[in-house]
Formats: structure tokens, C-alpha cells, sequence
């Protein structure tokens, strides 16, 4: 038997580029700064910030997961609204870019913390570094195995 869709709340997931997600959800468990938020039918009304991280969307049976980057949800008990720099499916994601993009967060890092404190701008690099790890941790629980094992191949330098 269907659910009934009186009880699913619409999620909308934004981004600068494009409207990512518009649809009926059971529930979702977005990632905040305080940590995982979970959303259904009647929620209270909250705003939150967003931290990168791995967005699960339940529609029935169905399970689907995408990353988000940092931004904010806001949330009434028919509506979820998340509003973010980025969204994505693990089959979007490209391996090589995310490992590359986190090994420059951490020499960016690094190099912040040698400038004088006027000049710094960690939290930027730290957040840099954040969305990278969501993207990996993404395609290490949910990626094709395609994706995982040139994965393992990028990380033990066979591939290049």
C-alpha cells in the first residue's frame, strides 16, 4: 500500500547553479553544524546551519544520498528548505579532483597558519578541506564500485 502523501514533506535543495532537488520525502536527515538534523511531516519550524556533509532522502522504500556543502536549511512542518553552495550525487563526483582538491586545502592550511594573524584565512581553506572530505565520504559509502576502487587505485598511487 502507498503512503500517503499528506504525510511526506517537500524537500528543495538550491544551489547558485541550479535547482538540485524539488520532491515528496518521507524524511531527511540533513547535516548541520550541531550535527545530524532528521525531517518529516509536522516538523517544527527551525533554521540551521549547514556543514558539508551526506544529505539521505527516504521516499518509501527508496533511500537516496547526495552531498551538500556549507549553507543553511529552513525547515516548517510541510517544507524543508536547504540553501547551499553545492549539491551532488555520488555519480557526479570526479575521485582525482577530490583528492587533489583536499591535499591543496591542507598545504593552504598550512601555509595560513605561517601568516601573520591579520592576513589569515583558515576558516575558508578549513571549509575547503570540509567539502572535500564530505565528497569523498560520500563515495566511500555510496559511490559505484567503479568509483571505490579507483579509489583504492588513486590512494596506493597506482594510478596517477
Amino acid at each position: 500500500m502507498a503512503e500517503n502523501s499528506t504525510h511526506k514533506i517537500n524537500l528543495i535543495v538550491v544551489t547558485p547553479h541550479q535547482n538540485f532537488y524539488e520532491g515528496k520525502v518521507t524524511v531527511v536527515t540533513i547535516p548541520s553544524a550541531d550535527g545530524e538534523v532528521g525531517i518529516m511531516h509536522g516538523h517544527s519550524p527551525l533554521v540551521f546551519a549547514l556543514t558539508p556533509g551526506i544529505v539521505t532522502v527516504r521516499v518509501d522504500n527508496e533511500i537516496k544520498h547526495f552531498v551538500v556543502s556549507e549553507g543553511y536549511a529552513e525547515v516548517n512542518n510541510e517544507m524543508a528548505l536547504v540553501i547551499c553552495n553545492s549539491a551532488e550525487w555520488p555519480e557526479q563526483l570526479q575521485i582525482k579532483w577530490i583528492l587533489d582538491s583536499m591535499k591543496k586545502a591542507k598545504e593552504d592550511i598550512a601555509e595560513e597558519r605561517q601568516k601573520p594573524a591579520g592576513y589569515k584565512h583558515i576558516k575558508d581553506n578549513q571549509y575547503k578541506l570540509k567539502r572535500a572530505q564530505a565528497r569523498l565520504h560520500l563515495i566511500e559509502l555510496y559511490g559505484s564500485e567503479q568509483q571505490k576502487s579507483r579509489l583504492a587505485r588513486l590512494r596506493s598511487g597506482e594510478e596517477a
